[in-house]
């Protein structure tokens, strides 16, 4: 992809004042704006509109933050329960458990139940809040997004349990923006001021239904795509910037933090590694900056991660959550597993033994695309095939147009950026694939679920940018007109089809 810089907006605008051309450079762009407040209001459309819990594990997430919020301790504890008095009865009011991937169950509306619920919760004393605390699903994860989520949480303080419920929302939602804005960088990172190639990509990280369903809930996901977007962004910088200290700096604390937010943010520290190196390197002064720029990468996410190690070990608790469970064995079948592979995105091969756990071929197709694209609820929530099948069709041709264009650029591309993207894509894929194949070892089943490649989105984001220069200049601005359209309209049909579900 076209690597452009700022020079030429700024030498168009030698001519004004210095104090105009910082205000004029400050304010943000107005196309920016317009998918920020889009983008808000969708979230908090989605905040408003899925009922409590409706949304994978948000009843553990919840009780997370509970137990940091009115009890200032992790969760895990054996001698407790996992949710407090005052979340069980909530969630037992709302008929959440039972409508969980059921899509003949509705949730609990009616007046009655509502008031029967307020008055027992009226009764509860101040302990029904922090009696909770026990084995936690989400326990294994860091809990750096947790924390975050103590913030809504407490100011929502003096409402009753749905209040802070919805706080704590609305406040993910926000985490949203950091992301379409860390996307918006990016991709003027990679080419140059370009409103409407940063529009595409920006659009696609805010606007995708499942992104923003998922980010209009209680969990850890949010904050770890809107910290995965700013590594990427950063890693961009430091591979084109020669490595400057305070962009080293940025990028390592800002890994740091989404490892500390969950553990599949460890796949980024290849590419964060490899980005440091490429931009000591390109600085010329050889070996020694090298160096330099390693030590300053190492300090910083030490700084900011061993923290967690010491308090983790001095606690006995998992530091690194799923990638315990993921560990090295000597049982692993490598034939096996590569056939596992294999058969995920391609036809089994005559000499290839079947393996067992997978579904009907393609399995990329059913987890990565249909389930990013979306399945909503707890997966239950899904469009009909043949809109599957066309949403399909446009990516591929977005991936066809952005394929043209790099070929066409492909003299002006920095191979060592797309070594960068590449390598953050494929560690976390094989990171996701070592996970699923030793689970499903164990278990007979698979867990992978298309938002765990949401780290990557802004990466996705690229491919509907770099289609729009494969295209002639008079026909990019209805394009874009259209790819923003469209992501508009699929949001307000999943909006639809998910309160079709639970209220109709």
């Amino acid at each position: 992809m076209p690597t452009e810089h700022l020079h030429r907006e700024t030498a168009s605008s030698a001519t004004t004042t210095p104090g105009a051309r910082g205000r004029r450079l400050s304010r943000p762009p107005a196309a920016l704006l317009f998918l920020l407040v889009a983008t808000f209001v969708l979230g908090g459309v989605w905040a408003l509109t899925v009922p409590p819990f409706q949304a994978p594990d948000e009843f553990a997430h919840v009780a997370y933050v509970q137990s940091l919020a009115e009890r200032g301790d992790l969760p895990g504890d054996g001698n407790r329960p996992l949710e407090s008095t005052e979340q069980h009865l909530a969630t037992g009011a709302a008929n959440s458990l039972q409508t969980a991937q059921q899509l003949l169950v509705k949730p609990e509306w009616s007046k009655r139940q509502e008031n029967l619920w307020s008055a027992r919760e009226d009764r509860l004393g101040e302990h029904a809040r922090a009696d909770g605390g026990g084995p936690n699903p989400a326990s294994s994860n860091p809990p750096l997004s947790y924390l975050s989520m103590v913030v809504p949480y407490e100011a929502a303080s003096g409402g009753d349990f749905f209040a802070r419920l919805s706080a704590m929302r609305l406040a993910s939602v926000l985490l949203l923006l950091v992301t379409v804005t860390a996307v918006w960088l990016l991709a003027g990172t990679v080419f140059g001021p370009r409103r409407p190639q940063q529009l595409a990509a920006a659009a696609l990280a805010g606007l995708l239904p499942m992104m923003t369903f998922l980010s209009a809930s209680v969990g850890p996901d949010s904050l770890l795509y809107a910290l995965s977007a700013l590594t990427l962004w950063l890693g961009a910088r430091v591979i084109l910037g020669n490595a400057r200290v305070v962009d080293v700096v940025a990028l390592c604390a800002v890994t740091g933090l989404a490892v500390l937010t969950k553990a599949t943010a460890y796949a980024l520290i290849p590419a964060v590694a490899l980005a440091v190196l490429v931009g000591a390197w390109r600085a010329r002064e050889g070996l020694r900056r090298v160096a330099v720029a390693g030590l300053v990468a190492t300090a910083a996410f030490a700084l900011v991660v061993t923290p967690w190690l010491v308090i983790a070990r001095a606690n006995d608790r998992p530091a690194t959550g799923q990638l315990q469970g993921a560990s090295p064995a000597s049982d692993v079948n490598a034939r096996e597993l590569a056939s596992y592979v294999w058969e995920y995105y391609l036809p089994r091969l005559p000499f290839q033994t079947e393996y067992a756990p997978l579904g009907e071929w393609p399995q990329a197709y059913e987890t990565w695309f249909k389930r990013a694209v979306g399945a909503f609820g707890w997966l239950e929530i899904r469009w009909p095939p043949a809109v599957y099948a066309g949403l399909l069709a446009v990516w591929l041709a977005l991936i066809g147009g952005a394929a043209v264009a790099l070929f066409r650029r492909r003299r002006t591309v920095d191979r060592l950026l797309m070594a960068f993207f590449v390598l953050a894509v494929v560690s976390l894929l094989a990171g996701l694939h070592w996970s699923e194949y030793r689970i499903a070892e164990s278990s007979g089943g698979l867990l992978s679920q298309g938002r765990y490649l949401f780290p990557l989105l802004p990466l996705a984001g690229l491919v509907p940018a770099a289609a729009l220069l494969a295209l002639p200049n008079r026909w990019r601005a209805p394009a874009l007109g259209a790819f923003v359209g469209g992501l508009i309209v699929l949001q307000l049909f999943s909006i639809g089809l998910v309160a079709t579900r639970f209220y109709a």
